[in-house]
């Protein structure tokens, strides 16, 4: 065996270790998020002081009235948050006709880079019910845990660095109640009946 295909053997072991590894991270990830009930959640929104991409504080009366998904992410994320939230976008939209108006609550896992300016901007891509949320990471951390999220920051290069996370959208009735999740890569129409489902509820 010559030593370039050693050494190319070697590359592809590392690379597959690496994938390996992220991926058992993601699906752990998932299934602590499952394992968890949510406490009242208003409870706690109350008794921390988060801001929304328009500087207002987001408080439980924002969950009033309207069921809402709520998402833990990043703006940084490459893939999983913004492809979430275009489909949930596009979902929500697709079915004005059929639910009553359904918050997208985006928590940004990331508030150094996150600020609510930055989010402001960000949030300007997606339809008027998608709803940023930001302030110091010991608030959000509050939040996250009460749903079970995972994350952690991983350093991507010298000055750079990315998120692993908990990719579940958490629902809730128009009363605040949790009713369930809707996983990563779900099938649209599992979506659109649980959307539908939770404007009812």
């Amino acid at each position: 065996m010559t030593w370039k295909l050693k050494k190319n053997i070697l590359l592809a072991t590392i690379i597959m270790s690496f994938i390996v590894i992220l991926t058992s991270t993601f699906f752990f990830a998932e299934y602590l998020s499952r394992q968890n009930t949510p406490k009242n959640i208003s409870q706690i929104i109350n008794n921390i002081n988060l801001v929304d991409h328009t500087g207002s504080r987001f408080v439980a009366k924002t969950l009033e009235n309207q069921p809402s998904l709520i998402f833990f992410g990043f703006t940084h994320c490459p893939e999983i948050c913004p492809t979430t939230l275009s489909q949930l976008s596009e979902v929500t939209e697709s079915l004005k006709s059929k639910i009553i108006t359904t918050n997208i609550i985006f928590i940004t896992l990331d508030p150094q880079r996150d600020t609510q300016e930055y989010l402001k901007d960000y949030i300007s891509n997606f339809n008027e019910n998608v709803i940023g949320i930001t302030g110091k990471i010991m608030d959000i951390k509050k939040l996250a845990d009460n749903w079970g999220v995972f994350f952690e920051k991983i350093s991507s290069s010298k000055d750079d660095y990315t998120f692993n996370h908990t990719a579940t959208v958490f629902m809730l009735d128009k009363k605040g109640n949790y009713k369930g999740t809707i996983s990563w890569g779900e099938s649209e129409n599992s979506i659109i009946q649980k959307i539908v489902k939770l404007s009812k509820d």
